[in-house]
Formats: structure tokens, C-alpha cells, sequence
């Protein structure tokens, strides 16, 4: 069917002031990258792009959109090949040194070549190495089709963005505890309970801990050590509301549902959905949870988390977490606990719940020396119960 012209303008556009244009557009953020390339006489070539598009995948192409009136850009297509290079969030200077005179932009830059022989700048968080596909008049620009060669991811780090006519670096909101003053409040309160994790701590010899919910993550708010210190992750110390983590806080307040905490299984892994829904389920009947020492190393479990935790996270650091814990996910409330049978276990857990029920904290134990058989682990959990109602008692004036 023709579309109806009755209702399209036909008068010319209105003229768009450049500066208002520049203004607006300004408030859509865009990475920033450095398109560098080597001269047939061995010159090093760069320049400062905020244009830099992935365009295919089959065939791999890649794109930029230089200025027409750019002399950098037309000595580049002399160039062989490009590459480009983007720019972490702490490399703001070396997009300074781009804005210099062109003798000048690789004083005091380290760099290596790349396959074909452009310059790979070091410190990026990747490149791109391309030949020359196609160049396009566009307006005042050129819009250049890359395609690529080679390529690497050399940083796990957030990049440099440009806004709003300055450079900074983001914050993956989704992926960060959103409010801080909640969590200081939660380390607040965790300490008038702070007593009663000592004494159960030197009593058992063990590491205990207290976790809060945090929206769509939760995170340690005390810790004691049997001898008065502690290997625990301090306060502060985040981990995602995702299977098979968190499950004595699932659909309880400040905390995820059950259907948008085993959402955050992947749908190409309905296996691992369904054996997560299994042991939610199981955690939720028997009011405890426990964890078993699993495939994966406890430094290496650190480490991620530790990465997690940091506020300048990326998300391949969440990734990386999540993928490590579905492994762990067979080791995490098993079915039966044979009570003459020896466990390892990494960790036993209950709720601290507030006047009417909700599970609003929990209270963990780990570092436990030895094996234990499953009689001393339903033990660990009653004695476990006997903490949390002393906490509870501390906790529910302030809640």
C-alpha cells in the first residue's frame, strides 16, 4: 500500500544550527578510540575518533567516520593498514596526545605493531587491525568501512567515553550496588550484633559473617574471625543475587523474586534454571542453606568476587563471576544429609528474620576446620538458629 502523503510535510526543513546539532547530540555517550596507522616511509599516524562502529560479523567489518578536512585521515589512506585502538578510562592524557601537533603525538607513548604493522598503543582495552574495505563521501565526512585483520582484547577495564564535550568513564549501574548510604546503614546496624558473632565465632572456631540484601545484589556487612581476626571478604564485600547464590533471602524484602532471581540463569542453560528452581525450593522447606567445596579453587572464588566487588567493575567481571558459580551450582544444597556420612563444606547458613518473618539478613559460617560428618552439620545449623534469634533480638528496634 502507498504511504498516505496527506499527512507528510512537504516544506524544506528548517536550517539545524550546527552548534545546537553538536549541543544535543552531545547527550548520547560514545566511546572513544585512537585510528593509528604507519606510513609507507615509516611515519606514525594517529588520530582521536568518537565514531568507531562495529558494522558486520560476516564479512567482519568495522567502521569510522572521519572528517573530510582531516590532514591525519589523508595520510592514513597511504597507510596499509589501520588499527583501531580504544581507549581504557585511564587514558584520557593519551587522548591528549593525539591533539598535538602530528611530529608529537607519540612522544612518550609505548606501542608495538600489530600483524600488518599499524600501531597497537599500549594499555587499550582492544584493537582492531583493518585494511581499507571501502571509503564513502557522507556530508562532511568520510565513512570508512574497516576490514578487520586481526584483533584483541588487551584490558578488562571500563573504557574512555566521551559526553557532553568531556571524557570520563561509566558506572554499569545494573551491575553496581545502586545506593551506598543503604549499604553503610546495613554495616551500621550489622554492629550491634557484632557480640554475638565473636562469641559463636571462637566458640566453633570459624569464620562467621553477616549478609544484608542490596536490590539486586547483597552483600557482607560484619565478619568475625575465631581468634579475633578474619579471612572472610570485609564489609562492604558484594555478591550477586543470582543462582545459586542468595537463596534464604529470594522473595523476601529488598531482595529479587523468585522469578527474577532465576531469570538471571542464562536461556540456553534450562538445565541449570531448573536444578536452581529445585534447590530454591529445598533452602526454602528446610530454612537453612549449605554450600559444599566444589571444582573451583576458594582463592580463585576470592579473586572473582574480590573483582565483583570493585567500583570500577566491568561486566565481563560479573561474567566471569556467574559462570564460575553455575560450575559450583551441583555442590550447593544437596538433597540428603546423611548424618554418619563426612562432608567438605564451604559454607552453612540460616535467616535473621525481623518481627514479622522476613528474612532480612544472613547469618554465615565458614572456614570450618576439617570435614564434618552431616550429624555435626544439622548441629552447626541449630547452634546457627540460637545466633540469629540473639541478632534478631539486637537487629528489630532498628529495622
Amino acid at each position: 500500500m502507498p504511504p498516505d502523503t496527506s499527512v507528510l510535510s512537504t516544506s524544506a526543513p528548517e536550517a539545524i544550527d550546527p552548534q545546537v546539532m553538536r549541543q544535543v547530540l552531545g547527550n548520547y555517550p560514545t566511546g572513544v578510540a585512537v585510528v593509528t596507522g604507519r606510513a609507507p616511509d615509516g611515519t606514525l599516524l594517529g588520530m582521536v575518533v568518537g565514531t568507531f562502529s562495529s558494522v558486520s560479523m560476516e564479512p567482519p567489518l568495522v567502521s569510522f567516520m572521519p572528517m573530510k578536512t582531516s590532514r591525519t585521515f589523508t595520510a592514513l589512506r597511504e597507510c596499509a593498514s589501520f588499527c583501531v585502538n580504544i581507549l581504557a578510562a585511564d587514558q584520557s592524557d593519551v587522548c591528549g596526545s593525539f591533539m598535538r601537533p602530528p611530529e608529537e603525538k607519540f612522544r612518550g607513548l609505548r606501542w608495538r605493531a600489530a600483524p600488518n604493522g599499524a600501531p597497537v598503543i599500549e594499555g587499550v582495552t582492544a584493537w582492531i587491525e583493518c585494511t581499507w574495505a571501502d571509503v564513502i563521501e557522507v556530508g562532511d565526512h568520510y565513512f570508512v568501512l574497516g576490514a578487520i585483520q586481526s584483533l584483541a582484547a588487551e584490558r578488562d577495564c571500563l573504557p574512555l567515553l566521551f559526553f557532553q564535550r568531556g571524557y570520563g568513564r561509566f558506572t554499569p549501574g545494573l551491575l553496581m550496588t545502586s545506593d551506598h548510604r543503604s549499604l553503610a546503614a546495613a554495616v551500621g546496624v550489622a554492629e550491634r550484633g557484632r557480640l554475638e558473632l565473636e562469641r559463636l565465632a571462637s566458640e566453633l572456631g570459624a569464620e562467621v559473617s553477616l549478609l544484608a540484601p542490596l536490590g539486586d545484589e547483597f552483600a557482607f556487612v560484619a565478619t568475625a574471625g575465631s581468634s579475633g581476626g578474619t579471612t572472610s571478604p570485609p564489609p562492604g564485600t558484594r555478591l550477586p543475587f543470582a543462582p545459586p547464590l542468595g537463596m534464604l533471602l529470594v522473595g523476601h524484602p529488598g531482595a529479587p523474586s523468585a522469578g527474577q532471581w532465576l531469570d538471571r540463569v542464562p536461556a540456553s542453560a534450562p538445565q541449570v534454571r531448573e536444578a536452581a528452581a529445585a534447590q530454591l525450593r529445598r533452602t526454602q522447606e528446610r530454612g537453612w542453606s549449605l554450600t559444599l567445596h566444589g571444582p573451583l579453587a576458594t582463592a580463585l572464588l576470592d579473586e572473582l568476587v574480590d573483582a565483583f566487588s570493585e567500583p570500577a567493575r566491568t561486566p565481563d567481571n560479573e561474567r566471569r563471576l556467574l559462570e564460575a558459580l553455575r560450575r559450583m551450582t551441583a555442590f550447593h544444597e544437596p538433597e540428603q544429609i546423611v548424618p554418619d556420612r563426612s562432608y567438605s563444606v564451604l559454607q552453612v547458613s540460616v535467616p535473621v528474620r525481623d518481627a514479622e518473618g522476613n528474612a532480612v539478613r544472613v547469618l554465615r559460617l565458614s572456614g570450618l576446620p576439617g570435614s564434618s560428618s552431616g550429624a555435626e552439620i544439622i548441629a552447626f545449623v541449630d547452634r546457627l538458629r540460637l545466633s540469629a534469634s540473639a541478632i534478631e533480638r539486637t537487629l528489630t528496634p532498628v529495622l
